[in-house]
């Protein structure tokens, strides 16, 4: 790669304020902190975010699937729980009604009173982003900001109410489910599966979307099934584009956080032209994720440019106002949860500091200047601007 494309990248990443749309920041920051770190961000992802001009990170609340399995009579406290490795799979506890959603909620609370504790321990750098107030302030100040939202409302069981308590603790948006099955709806495949899984929306689901609606709290779809995406797409605060429809019903465009286009690679997980289109009509915004087995990468040569390709076709597919970064680099969360370098890696970027080559390659593959800024946080930033009550109270 020419370097005259390095330093117009690194000019770019300094000039605007750049956004990573989903990260499983709080999940990893918990788990680090039971194994003794502290300073997770400071030290881990810091310099990184700082290389790269991030000012936005958008950080999931993710609850892996072990969290909600009943776990033995013992005094020990759940966030010290460690299942069995013969523990039944989801599948088995779901069928049989033993999934234990209140474990769940407690793990999210853990994970947001972890993220909680790493920004007050740098209040000059960072800031949790609550209001459309805190992310205009956040800019202003050159700070990074750090927004919450569950991926996946497993975690609240069949109890509505607790959207509300989330959103007192700062949670501003949810996918109904990760890739599972839950009270709510069904989620896709895995990444690395290809199987289109069937399951709608339920009762429940639907009266969760209208607390997230009610809240302004943003529906991320990245994770839900075909069917349960139609009816979201046929949902009457999504379907009707018209402002005043929207306004009503305090409904925010849903989104996709970190997913890629079908066409470049076919994976359950991508969206198809369909998808995206209609997304894009109800003013969405696709953040491209960076999991090699989602963009289609074979090999390492191909990480960057398989990106690249996801990218440019959703611009030409819809324009280049409804895509960004959603990049979910899970490298680091797995090497966080079993303490140990020597993992098989699923990110195409080692790190944030990398987007600098992405952006670059994006300069080197004909992509206009105006276009990549819009890419690199222009358009999250006049999402979530538009998305966030003025202040935190409702």
């Amino acid at each position: 790669m020419e370097s005259k494309y390095i330093k117009k990248a690194m000019e770019l990443h300094m000039c605007t304020p750049v956004v990573d749309a989903h990260s499983d920041l709080a999940g990893e920051v918990l788990l680090r902190h039971r194994h003794g770190e502290t300073r997770v961000i400071e030290h881990r992802y810091l310099p990184h975010w700082q290389a790269a001009g991030f000012h936005l990170i958008v950080s999931s609340v993710y609850i892996e699937n072990s969290i909600f399995f009943p776990k033995p009579c013992s005094k020990q406290s759940n966030d010290q729980y460690q299942p069995p490795k013969s523990q039944k799979n989801w599948t088995d506890h779901w069928e049989n009604g033993t999934l234990c959603w209140e474990q769940g909620y407690e793990n999210a609370l853990a994970q947001i009173r972890a993220i909680r504790q790493e920004i007050d321990a740098l209040p000059e750098i960072l800031c949790l982003v609550t209001s459309s107030e805190d992310l205009r302030q956040v800019m202003e100040q050159k700070k990074i900001g750090i927004l919450l939202y569950m991926e996946g409302l497993d975690c609240i069981g069949t109890d509505i109410t607790k959207i509300h308590d989330l959103y007192l603790h700062g949670v501003r948006g949810a996918s109904l489910t990760w890739s599972r099955p839950n009270l709510l709806a069904t989620g896709c495949c895995t990444a690395t599966q290809f199987v289109d899984i069937p399951g709608c929306i339920t009762p429940l689901g639907m009266e969760a979307i209208d607390a997230l609606c009610r809240h302004h709290m943003f529906l991320d779809i990245s994770h839900l099934n075909n069917e349960g995406w139609e009816q979201i797409h046929r949902h009457p605060y999504f379907s009707n584009t018209s402002e005043g429809i929207r306004a009503t019903h305090h409904a925010p465009p849903y989104i996709a956080t970190h997913s890629d286009a079908y066409s470049v690679f076919p994976n359950y997980r991508n969206l198809t032209d369909h998808q995206m289109a209609a997304l894009a009509r109800q003013g969405g915004v696709i953040g491209c994720n960076a999991c090699k087995y989602i963009t289609g990468a074979e090999n390492a040569t191909e990480y960057i440019d398989s990106i690249c390709k996801h990218i440019e076709y959703i611009v030409d597919a819809l324009d280049p106002f409804h895509v960004g970064f959603g990049f979910d680099l899970c490298d680091s969360y797995t090497r966080g949860k079993y303490q140990t370098e020597q993992i098989e890696t699923e990110d195409c970027l080692r790190n944030h500091k990398e987007a600098l080559l992405l952006t670059a390659r994006l300069l080197e593959r004909g992509m206009p200047e105006q276009t990549v800024l819009r890419i690199l946080g222009l358009n999250w930033l006049d999402y979530f601007s538009s998305v966030l009550m003025p202040d935190s109270s409702l």
